[in-house]
C-alpha cells in the first residue's frame, strides 16, 4: 500500500512548517525582533537578498535552498532555517550551507578579507545535541588553547524542546509557539505577539492558499518519489543478498525464476560475489 502524505490545511499550519516559517520570518519587523533578541544587538535595517534563494555551483551535486536569507546594514549575512524533523547531520549541513553562502558573497578575484560576517541559525523542533539548552552557539578554539578561531562565521542552534531556558523571553516565547502551536496563548513580548498575528494572517489568506497548495503538493510528490526509490533500493539489496545465499544450492536459472529477475542479473551478482 503506498505511503500516505496528508497535506495540512493552510488554516491549521503550524510555525514548525517551513512554508509558514518562511511567511512569518520574511516579515521585516518580525525578523528584526528575532535577530535582535537572539543576538542581543540593535539592527537598523535588513535587506532580504531573495525570498527563497537558491545557491548552486556547476560542479556541485546539491544546490542549497535557503529559507530566509538576508543582510543587515553592517553587511552581515544571515540564514535562518526551520528544522522540524530530527536530523543527525546538522553540523555538516551547516558546513555545506556556509560554503555556498561564502562563494555567493565573494566575487571572482576579490580578496578573502572581503568576505562578509555570516550567521547561520537553525531553529529546531527537537534537541539536536541533547543538552536541554534553548540556544546553543558554536564557538571554536585552537586545540589545547584558549585562543579563539575566528573566521567570521557564526552558528546558532535553537531548541523548542528546551529544559534549560538560557535565552531571552522573546526567543523562549517564539520557541514555545513552535512547540505548542498554541494560538490562544497571550504572548507577552513583541516577537511572540507579532509572530502569532502573522500566523493568523497567513492562515486566513485565501490568495496565499493557492501558492501553499502548489508548494505542499510538490513537497508531497518529492517525498513519494524518495520513498519509492528507497523501497526499490531495499528490494534490490534483498534480491542481491538472496542470490548470494542461494549460490551453490540452486542453479542460476532456478534462482532467476524464483526471484523473477533476469538470468543475466543473477550471473552478474554471482560473478561479483
Amino acid at each position: 500500500m503506498p505511503r500516505q502524505y496528508p497535506i495540512t490545511p493552510l488554516s491549521e499550519l503550524p510555525l514548525r512548517n517551513d512554508f509558514m516559517f518562511g511567511q512569518v520570518m520574511r516579515e521585516e519587523d518580525i525578523c528584526k525582533l528575532f535577530l535582535e533578541a537572539l543576538l542581543n544587538v540593535s539592527i537598523q535595517q535588513i535587506q532580504f537578498l531573495d525570498r527563497q534563494k537558491d545557491l548552486a555551483d556547476s560542479y556541485a551535486y546539491h544546490g542549497i535552498r535557503l529559507d530566509v536569507y538576508l543582510k543587515d546594514e553592517s553587511n552581515t549575512v544571515f540564514n535562518v532555517e526551520i528544522q522540524a524533523d530530527r536530523r543527525n547531520d546538522l553540523p555538516r549541513r551547516v558546513r555545506f550551507y556556509q560554503s555556498g553562502i561564502d562563494r555567493n558573497e565573494l566575487p571572482k578575484g576579490a580578496d578573502y578579507a572581503d568576505l562578509s560576517e555570516s550567521c547561520i541559525i537553525f531553529v529546531c523542533d527537537f534537541d539536536c545535541f541533547h543538552t536541554g539548552k534553548a540556544v546553543a552557539e558554536r564557538v571554536s578554539f585552537l586545540k589545547g588553547t584558549s585562543v579563539p578561531y575566528e573566521d567570521g562565521s557564526h552558528v546558532y542552534f535553537l531548541n523548542s524542546r528546551y529544559t534549560e531556558a538560557n535565552a531571552s523571553k522573546p526567543i523562549l516565547e517564539f520557541l514555545d509557539l513552535i512547540r505548542t502551536n498554541d494560538m490562544g496563548q497571550l504572548y507577552e513580548t513583541s516577537l511572540g505577539q507579532r509572530t502569532r498575528e502573522r500566523m493568523l494572517e497567513v492562515r486566513s489568506d485565501r490568495e496565499l492558499e493557492v501558492s501553499y497548495m502548489t508548494y505542499a503538493q510538490k513537497m508531497r510528490d518529492e517525498r513519494r518519489i524518495g520513498y519509492a526509490e528507497g523501497v526499490e533500493d531495499g528490494i534490490e539489496i534483498n534480491k542481491k543478498e538472496t542470490v548470494i545465499t542461494l549460490k551453490g544450492r540452486m542453479e542460476p536459472a532456478e534462482i532467476a525464476e524464483l526471484l523473477k529477475i533476469p538470468l543475466e542479473r543473477v550471473l552478474d551478482i554471482l560473478s561479483q560475489s
